[in-house]
């Protein structure tokens, strides 16, 4: 490992735009993570270039250096346990760091398919953060030439962008719904509670879909969503705007927002107020909605001196509304990382289901896709164990004229397929909407 002299932080004095950031960064070869919320209060991170990375390997997790050597490993069957005792040994030995990545729905198990340029877990030290937070910007770096990467300018060739795009269901929506009417009933036959089943389609365009367009559109549509952008080995680039926050960790306190139960958005204010109506007194979106709060508020219990959880609210976004719960804890000490926080909560019940076995043998049976990061998670984490971490939601695995888009709905037993059909096509929006 470097020694600790080797980070060096510093304010700068102008604000880049750190979509335009990675974007230039990308274009001259450099792998680049983005985790971006443009509010007052919100922490965003752009992620260029590589110092070490904290990666699945087999058994564990292997901290790699620069040039992909394994320098420090820890092994353990919960990945994402054994990247926090790795992360503790790496601020050991480094003052200051940032790690910033995220990981699969099953961290347990590689991606495979259309997700083989990321691994089951990937936590990145950049040769080069750029932090923003509450209007000031903070640039650190961990190699000696990292500086140069704040001067990039984009190099790529310019291409016809898409204009209009060809949309493909990878799974017949007849055989999806059918999917959901046999989860359905499985859950009434009692195999499990609840349980969240996804759809995934094709868009091609008739030009290029370039990630920086995409992260860019997704960050004005959605300005209170988590906007996301992380390149991936083979080329490809994972992108999205997710509403769900799964944990913020601040000192000794916490704050998760699970959210499960959702309803469009209307044309008026009079037709949103009656739809917020519709899903506050919806005894499906309640039960569903109950089932996740609950689930969320035991598992961070025992890390809690104190908790408290506010009642249900619906909470709004551009095209979509949910049923949300606030959770805050005051940690015991020492306090648990963002990691740690994050490893008890994943899956949570809002995009896998519950009890969690029973639902992830639901999901293997009847889904049919590789869900590779899609309902995973992208955030960061600091040396203090501070840090945050976004559901990976409303997102696509991009490539260079097309993207696979996935979108997911919490099945019960008395679900109506034709209605959870609805409900992806209402979510798919957010990316299609983006890609042109």
């Amino acid at each position: 490992m470097r020694a600790a002299t080797s980070v060096r932080t510093w304010e700068l004095d102008r604000t880049p735009d750190l979509i335009d950031l990675v974007s230039a960064a990308r274009d001259s070869g450099h792998e680049v993570l983005l985790i971006e919320r443009p509010m007052p209060d919100a922490v965003s991170v752009a992620a260029l270039g590589k110092a070490f990375d904290l990666v699945a390997a087999k058994g564990g997790v292997a901290l790699e250096d620069a040039a992909g050597t394994v320098v420090d490993f820890e092994a353990g069957v919960n990945r994402l346990l054994a990247a926090s005792r790795l992360w503790r040994r790496v601020c050991e030995s480094l003052a200051g760091p940032i790690a910033v990545g995220g990981f699969a729905y099953r961290p347990d198990r590689e991606p495979g398919g259309p997700w083989s340029g990321f691994p089951a877990l990937l936590l990145r030290v950049p040769a080069l953060a750029v932090t923003r937070v509450r209007g000031r910007t903070y640039a650190t770096a961990m190699t000696a030439d990292a500086e140069a990467l704040l001067e990039l300018t984009g190099t790529a060739v310019a291409a016809r962008a898409a204009r209009k795009l060809e949309i493909t269901s990878v799974r017949n929506p007849v055989a999806w719904t059918a999917a959901v009417g046999s989860a359905a009933a499985r859950l009434r036959a009692g195999d499990a509670e609840k349980v969240v089943l996804a759809r995934e389609v094709l868009a091609r365009g008739d030009g290029v879909v370039s990630a920086a367009m995409v992260a860019r559109s997704l960050r004005a549509a959605y300005p209170s969503c988590f906007t996301y952008l992380m390149t991936g080995a083979d080329g490809t680039a994972f992108a999205g705007a997710s509403p769900e926050l799964l944990i913020r960790r601040s000192g000794d306190r916490a704050f998760a927002q699970p959210m499960a139960g959702s309803v469009a958005r209307g044309a008026t204010d009079a037709e949103d107020e009656q739809l917020a109506r519709q899903l506050e007194d919806s005894a499906k979106d309640a039960v569903e909605h109950r089932i996740v709060s609950e689930f969320v508020v035991e598992a961070l219990r025992p890390f809690a001196r104190s908790l408290a959880a506010r009642p249900a609210e619906v909470v709004r976004f551009t095209n979509i509304q949910h049923l949300a719960t606030s959770v805050n804890a005051e940690l015991t000490h020492p306090p648990a990382s963002a990691l740690e926080l994050a490893a008890a909560l994943h899956p949570t019940p809002a995009v896998g289901g519950w009890p969690r076995e029973a639902a992830d043998a639901l999901i293997d049976e009847l889904e049919g896709l590789e869900r590779g990061w899609y309902a995973g998670a992208v955030g960061w984490i600091d040396g203090r164990g501070d840090g945050e971490f976004a559901v990976a939601l409303r997102c696509g695995l991009l490539w260079e004229d097309g993207a696979r888009l996935y979108a997911g709905v919490g099945v019960m037993p008395d679900s109506d397929p034709a209605r959870e059909l609805a409900e992806t096509e209402l979510k798919f929006k957010a990316l299609l909407t983006a890609l042109v």
